[in-house]
């Protein structure tokens, strides 16, 4: 397997984002990405095995058949169906991280607004989380907004990338805490990804110095917890990593994007093992083809295209136009960020 290689556009210094949620016997961890423009090629990789139980309220129990297949026509669950952006609530304008709760409300990283919007299940209009369109350093502003996931408790933990922080906002207000920001002992640079896990510890992946980083969410501290030796292709190393999740048992694993790579970091350990799907199915937002597709453990075997298999891009409901995330919510259904269209579609699990 090997990752879709990446462009940029000129306010951005981004190419290939990746983004890994994956799935396991005994724990649900979802990880999303942030960064990209809508020109940008991204791949999105998902891996899933059979059943996941977790303890988190914000994230659901999962169980996926192997032989899973979803309906081929989406369904606009948010922004606006003809590919058009916007600046209203029931517009987006290049959504790029998605995270859907055990309630099925749908959070979007709606970056080129500097906002986070959330869609309850069933609605066409969203509610604003954070920001308000305006980009700024105040509490209710954002600025690149790159990643967002939602804790136990409610609160949208969101990785406000152009600011260099970590924001929180409660369920009942758009005024934002700061858990983390650059400090004299700690830089953060672009954050391409934050993910939370069941003990609400923070991990982001800081793309700008090729590393991951944690956060107590209480404290705001930040510790590197893998990629302390700079840039590069060693074991040690990242280049450019986007993606990451956390298990329970501390358990890292990164998307190391600049070495096309997945990395598997055991708690403690000070170099990682490339894993890459290891006895998992891989779902990836192939963006510069306009498509899901479904990788095996066979990587010779090539993938399965799941959706967008019309082989063009397009804003037909059979169609998306390059996607740049995707999640399952707890029935199975597959959401997908199609950031190119300015919307996200849902398509429905069939079996």
């Amino acid at each position: 397997f090997r990752f879709s290689t990446g462009t940029t556009d000129s306010t951005t210094t981004e190419t290939t984002t990746t983004t890994i949620t994956t799935t396991t016997t005994t724990t649900t961890t979802t990880t999303t990405t942030t960064t990209t423009s809508t020109t940008t090629t991204s791949t999105t990789v998902t891996t899933t095995s059979m059943t996941t139980t977790t303890t988190s309220a914000s994230i659901w129990s999962l169980s996926i058949p192997t032989n899973a297949t979803w309906s081929q026509t989406g369904i606009t669950v948010a922004g606006n169906s003809n590919g058009s952006s916007g600046s209203d609530l029931r517009s987006l304008f290049t959504p790029v991280d998605i995270f859907i709760d055990n309630n099925y409300t749908l959070y979007i990283a709606d970056r080129d607004n500097n906002r986070v919007v959330k869609y309850y299940a069933n609605t066409t209009v969203g509610v604003l989380v954070g920001g308000n369109g305006t980009s700024g350093r105040t509490s209710r502003l954002l600025s690149g907004v790159k990643g967002i996931a939602v804790d136990q408790y409610g609160n949208a933990i969101v990785a406000d990338s152009d600011n260099y922080r970590i924001q929180s906002f409660p369920p009942s207000s758009t005024v934002a805490t700061t858990l983390a920001s650059n400090s004299s002992t700690l830089l953060i640079g672009q954050m391409r990804d934050l993910h939370i896990n069941v003990n609400n510890i923070i991990v982001i992946t800081d793309s700008t110095y090729s590393r991951v980083v944690k956060f107590n969410s209480s404290s705001g501290v930040g510790t590197i917890i893998a990629g302390i030796n700079g840039a590069g292709s060693r074991a040690d190393q990242f280049s450019s990593p986007f993606g990451n999740f956390i298990d329970e048992n501390e358990t890292l694993y990164v998307a190391d994007n600049g070495n096309d790579r997945i990395q598997m970091w055991l708690s403690g350990a000070s170099s990682g093992i490339t894993v890459a799907g290891v006895n998992k199915y891989m779902y990836i937002a192939d963006s510069g083809n306009n498509r899901i597709v479904k990788w095996t453990t066979n990587y010779s075997a090539g993938g399965i295209c799941v959706v967008g298999c019309t082989g063009t891009g397009g804003t037909a409901a059979n169609q998306l136009q390059a996607p740049r995330d995707l999640k399952f919510d707890a029935s199975g259904n597959l959401y997908v960020s199609d950031q190119g269209n300015h919307r996200v579609q849902k398509f429905a699990i069939q079996t």
